[in-house]
């Protein structure tokens, strides 16, 4: 029952940041917060991130097909030492 975000480019790296490991280079786009939704109550990771690529959002934002998009969720982690917690990541490619 967290909030996060989901940052993605077109670009891919591999470097540590705050105790995870950041795999979406910059340049980067940000998407509104998301909550995980889960249990009203404790921390118990019940929660679940979503957002959709729309053909209106890609287009907007330049995604054409062919283009490789890599992904990464940002999200509260009271638990960890920096407050935040990276999720794995993802790519996909556009197709038609």
């Amino acid at each position: 029952n967290k909030n996060g975000l989901l940052f993605w480019g077109s670009n891919f790296t591999s470097v540590p940041f705050q105790g995870g490991t950041l795999c979406v280079a910059a340049p980067t786009v940000r998407t509104p917060n998301i909550s995980s939704g889960g249990s009203p109550a404790g921390n118990d990771c019940s929660g679940t991130y979503s957002f959709t690529f729309t053909t209106a959002y890609m287009t907007a934002l330049g995604i054409d097909p062919g283009e490789t998009v890599y992904c990464q969720w940002w999200m509260r982690d009271p638990g960890s030492p920096s407050t935040t917690g990276l999720s794995n990541a993802t790519r996909f490619t556009v197709c038609q």
